[in-house]
């Protein structure tokens, strides 16, 4: 193919994102160098990947909210890669209060559908419809609002409940939680309700697709990966390996020097451009102007083993006072624990994990019909399988209503700067369907303008 123009295109950062989008304009003509501190073409759920819980430091979930289907449609046009590399994901919410009868929210046709459809009668589906929708259009100060019980130090114990409240509240604040890995409390109303409701027609369509998918890690590191690597180097792309970004030179509008380690410096043309698919942390240390807050979200997360793997991949998202929610994927389950529960590091460790094994033992047969001590090796139910802890920083930022709104108005502060991630995408929670959508967004702006 033709290039679109004499420039260059510098994408550092070699993630997911970064890897995607140089693959893309590569093959769109473009020349362009792909940087990396370490080495690029690898992602998140792979760097260092084992698939042995005791070395499992992956603390993204591998099942993901996607309900358009970003992320099995950039792949799908690379017919090297296996379709089962993303798969649908049955999920289900799962409430209880008090004494009440717990309810199962089946999340398969959409979130703000399944809240909407639990309701009993036409008016009050009508009601729910209507107050999602204006959660969407909601101020952009508010903030997510918490079910009586469910103070600032998280959801407490079923029986201590003082009031029964709703399980409508009490889904929206779980899904907030897991969605965007910080307390309900701090999330952004608005947000939220962009995130749930894309277009009000999805309440009202009758053919509904899946939102939650699976992501094999395992297939990701060792095809899909590579194939973008082989992709990229044929369509003439360069790689620049070990080369951490120091800093970046400029005039008032245009980046014009690129710093890598102590002795390398890239002297840019006023006709290339660079890309920045960092991690929030090292996006403000060399960007200090972007306004761009880098305090993170955080995850806690354990895996467990299982001896026998499951046949689909499948999420429970649940009210409970320790786990947030119970991912089932391949040979292992990842728990996403409470915001308000800390790991333990006073060599209790075992014990916790027990409680936590025996508490996903039982949500996962009241929620989903599942036998989890069947299907792991401790089928006298002492003890637990192999466990690791994961307490990380999130690569993205907590999106208080001050960050989410932001996101609107962020503008790099140099023409020929992009910037690539899933922290950027206005309309959506982080995770792999935001990394594709700011790929596409990304990929839209460069086209315009080298084009100019």
């Amino acid at each position: 193919m033709a290039s679109l123009t004499s420039g260059r295109l510098h994408v550092i950062g070699g993630g997911l994102a970064g890897s995607a989008l140089a693959t893309l304009m590569a093959e769109d003509g473009v020349d362009v160098t792909l940087y990396d501190q370490a080495e690029p073409f690898e992602s998140r759920w792979t760097r260092g990947m084992q698939t042995s819980p005791e070395s499992h430091k992956v603390s993204e979930p591998e099942i993901f909210y996607d309900p358009e289907g970003l992320v099995a449609d950039f792949f799908a046009r690379f017919p090297e890669i296996p379709g089962k590399l993303v798969r649908p994901a049955h999920g289900v919410l799962g409430l209880k209060r008090g004494r009440r009868k717990p309810a199962i929210v089946t999340l398969d046709e959409g979130l703000a559908h399944a809240l909407v459809n639990r309701r009993s009668g036409p008016l009050m589906r009508a009601i729910t419809a209507f107050g999602l929708w204006q959660k969407r259009y909601a101020s952009e100060d508010s903030r997510v609002e918490l079910p009586k019980g469910m103070g600032n130090a998280g959801i407490d114990p079923d029986d201590d409940r003082p009031n029964p409240g709703t399980y409508h509240r009490d889904g929206l604040a779980v899904l907030a939680e897991v969605l965007f890995s910080m307390p309900a409390h701090r999330c952004s109303n608005a947000l939220l309700g962009r995130v749930m409701l894309p277009r009000i027609k999805s309440l009202l369509s009758k053919n509904h697709e899946p939102v939650f998918s699976a992501i094999d890690p395992i297939i990701l590191n060792d095809i899909a990966l590579p194939t973008l690597r082989d992709r990229f180097i044929s369509a003439g792309g360069s790689v620049a390996a070990w080369a951490p970004l120091g800093d970046i030179d400029s005039t008032s509008e245009y980046a014009t020097d690129l710093l890598f380690g102590e002795d390398t410096q890239i002297v840019l043309k006023p006709d290339d451009a660079v890309v920045l698919a960092l991690h929030p942390k090292q996006l403000c240390d060399t960007v200090p102007d972007i306004g761009f807050a880098p305090a993170p979200a955080r995850r806690q997360t354990m895996a467990f083993e299982m001896r026998r793997p499951f046949a689909e991949p499948r999420c429970l998202f649940t009210s409970d006072d320790l786990v947030r929610a119970i991912y089932c994927n391949r040979r292992h389950i990842q728990v996403s624990l409470s915001s308000n529960v800390h790991l333990p590091s006073d060599g209790t460790a075992d014990q916790f994990a027990h409680r936590i094994w025996q508490k996903c033992i039982w949500l996962s047969d009241q929620y989903l019909n599942l036998d989890l001590s069947a299907r792991s090796e401790n089928t006298n139910n002492q003890g637990c399988p192999k466990f690791s802890f994961v307490d990380a920083e999130a690569p993205f930022p907590e999106l208080t209503p001050g960050l989410a709104a932001l996101r609107f108005r962020l503008q790099p502060p140099w023409k020929n700067l992009f910037l690539c991630g899933d922290s950027f995408p206005a309309e959506y929670a982080p995770g792999p369907a935001a990394v594709f959508a700011s790929v596409k967004q990304v990929r839209s702006q460069l086209q315009t303008f080298f084009a100019v």
